[in-house]
Order: C-alpha cells, then sequence, then structure tokens
C-alpha cells in the first residue's frame, strides 16, 4: 500500500512546473454566456448605449445617403416637369379666363375648385364641373371653350413622358380634357418644389454639383464622430464596472488555475456578444427611423430613389464597427481583470 504520510512529505522534483490545463474557446463561450445570462441588467446598460450609437450612425449616415440620392435625381427630374409645366402654362391662361367667365355667377366655387385643382386633385374638380353643368337653377354652359384636340393630345403626351397620366376621359365637356392635364402635371411640380424645400432645409442645394451632393456634410460627420466616442467611453465604463463587481469571481477562477489569456478571452467575449447584438438592433432601429423621416420629407422619392446598394454597405460597415468598438472598449478591463493577483481579487470585496 501507499503511504500517504510519505506522500504529503515528499519533495515535488525541482525545476519542473506542472502541466497547466487550457480550457478550450467553446468553454470560454459558454462562461461568457452564463454570465450575460446572470447580469442580465447589467448587460442591457452596455447594449442599450451601443443601440443607441449605432442607431444614431445610420440614422445620419444613410440618411445623407438618401438626401444625396434624392437631390441628385431631382435635378433631372425638376429640368423635365418644368419643361412640361411651360408647355402647358402656354395654352391655360386664355383657356382658364375664358372658363372662368362661364363661372361668372359662381365665382366662389370656381376660386374653390380651381384651387384644388393646382394641387392636384383633378377628379374633384371633374366632378364640380359635372355638378355645374347639371345645375337646373344656375347652370354653367361649357360649350364654345377654345379647345384644340391635337394640342391637347401633345400636351398629354408630353406628359405621359415623364410618367405622368393625364385625365382625359369623363369631362362633362371635351375642352375640359386640357384642365385634365393641368392637374396631373401641377401635382407633380408641386411635389418636385416640395422635395427640392425639404433638401434645402436638409442643406442641400438641388442645383449645385453632383460631386458637392454626394459629399457628407462636416455636421453630419461630426456628430458620427461623437457618437462612436460616447458609445466607446459608455462600452469601456461598462466592461470596467463589470470586471470590479467581479473581483472574487476573478480570483477563484484564478485561484483554480485559469490563465490570464483565458480571463482576457472571456471579456472579450462578452463584450463582443454585447456588441453585436446591441449593433443589430441598432440598425434595424436606425434603419427603421430614417426610412420613416425620409418618407416624411421626401415623399416617395425617398423610395424611388433609394440607394440600395449604399444602405446595405452602411450596415456591413456599421456592424463591423459597432462590433470594433465593443472589443476596443473591452481590451483595458480585461487586461486589468487578467494581470490581478488572485489573493488582492479575493480580498476586494471583503
Amino acid at each position: 500500500m501507499t503511504d500517504s504520510k510519505h506522500i504529503l512529505l515528499d519533495r515535488p522534483t525541482r525545476g519542473k512546473i506542472g502541466k497547466q490545463i487550457r480550457l478550450p474557446l467553446s468553454k470560454a463561450v459558454e462562461i461568457s454566456l452564463k454570465s450575460l445570462r446572470v447580469r442580465f441588467w447589467r448587460s442591457m446598460l452596455t447594449v442599450s448605449s451601443i443601440i443607441l450609437a449605432i442607431a444614431f450612425l445610420v440614422i445620419v449616415w444613410a440618411s445623407s445617403r438618401v438626401q444625396s440620392a434624392v437631390a441628385i435625381t431631382t435635378q433631372s427630374e425638376a429640368a423635365r416637369v418644368a419643361e412640361v409645366s411651360k408647355a402647358v402654362d402656354e395654352a391655360w391662361p386664355p383657356f382658364e379666363r375664358e372658363l372662368a367667365k362661364r363661372f361668372d355667377t359662381r365665382r366662389g366655387e370656381y376660386r374653390t375648385e380651381t384651387g384644388r385643382l393646382y394641387e392636384g386633385n383633378t377628379g374633384r374638380f371633374k366632378g364640380a364641373c359635372a355638378d355645374a353643368a347639371r345645375d337646373t337653377q344656375n347652370p354653367v354652359n361649357f360649350k364654345g371653350l377654345p379647345y384644340d384636340k391635337a394640342a391637347v393630345e401633345a400636351l398629354a403626351c408630353k406628359a405621359r413622358a415623364i410618367g405622368l397620366t393625364p385625365d382625359l376621359e369623363g369631362w362633362v365637356d371635351p375642352a375640359l380634357a386640357l384642365a385634365g392635364v393641368k392637374g396631373v402635371v401641377q401635382k407633380e411640380m408641386n411635389r418636385v418644389n416640395g422635395v427640392q424645400l425639404a433638401l434645402q432645409r436638409a442643406g442641400l442645394t438641388p442645383g449645385a454639383p453632383v460631386e458637392e451632393l454626394r459629399k457628407m456634410s462636416p455636421t453630419a460627420i461630426w456628430l458620427i464622430i461623437i457618437s462612436l466616442t460616447v458609445c466607446a467611453v459608455g462600452i469601456t465604463n461598462a466592461m470596467l464596472m463589470s470586471v470590479t463587481e467581479r473581483f472574487r469571481e476573478i480570483g477563484t477562477m484564478k485561484c483554480l488555475g485559469a490563465l490570464d489569456g483565458f480571463i482576457v478571452k472571456l471579456f472579450l467575449l462578452e463584450s463582443t456578444f454585447q456588441g453585436v447584438a446591441g449593433t443589430a438592433i441598432g440598425i434595424a432601429i436606425g434603419l427603421a427611423i430614417m426610412l420613416v423621416a425620409n418618407l416624411a420629407s421626401y415623399g416617395r422619392a425617398a423610395l424611388a430613389h433609394f440607394p440600395a446598394a449604399q444602405v446595405m454597405l452602411i450596415v456591413v460597415y456599421s456592424l463591423l464597427i459597432g462590433a470594433a468598438l465593443s472589443i476596443a472598449g473591452a481590451i483595458l478591463p480585461a487586461l486589468r481583470a487578467a494581470q490581478m493577483a488572485p489573493v488582492e481579487a479575493m480580498r476586494a470585496d471583503e
């Protein structure tokens, strides 16, 4: 039998260090995920800072690209619409003067309905004309209005060439088809003017050179830098707090043989998991807010000229930036945790 007393008193062989156990990466991942579950709300503080920073980054960056795309395409659109609108406006005034005479006894109604026509509400104007013609007490006579069918059809063809659909059918008198062209062209002109006004409010001049429109404004760049800096500081602070409250746990692991590299790996994995999750959520929130804001400002132009390829690149870059910031923000706390002596770590909570 082996004498246990002799085993306890035997001196270890000098000059030899026992084999240290290196835990696999899967074990580090398991411990990191378990730690995140245990400290869920603490983790949410870190994740929330990443979400806010990345969402802000995506909103500013993607909105800048959308605004540039809308501004560039609006230049050519505005020129085409203005050309058609000019041709319609040359034919409209004499027709409108004659039409106003017919509504002489219904002047208030005429102003209201033509106002709606200029807003693009052709159907409402058509219905008002039909009602006025059928009115038994105070009817409007539309016969004899100046009308050149070939000229109206030519204007309608110009409108169709820029993607518009003039309303030429169902009028109480064929001459009123010119109003159908006027209404649809005026509506498109109003839309283009509204987009240009929104671009000017955003600091973009629709008539500026294309190279200038593609550049991101200095204000947007500074906002992005500030948001990323705040994000990095927030991650570092959260990870330092996580290390501070886990001194005893770190000391216990080191007493059990955990290597410095394993401790660093644990904290870097925790930060990476939080960074990827927060970045993904931030990207989704940022894209949603960006799309809603641009739709409110530019209407269907934001979707018609949406730079999908550029936005996808922004999504990829944002994901990489979020992960990189998470790792960078955790390096200092992880090194601090790894360099702690086991005895000091065990005494820290006392």
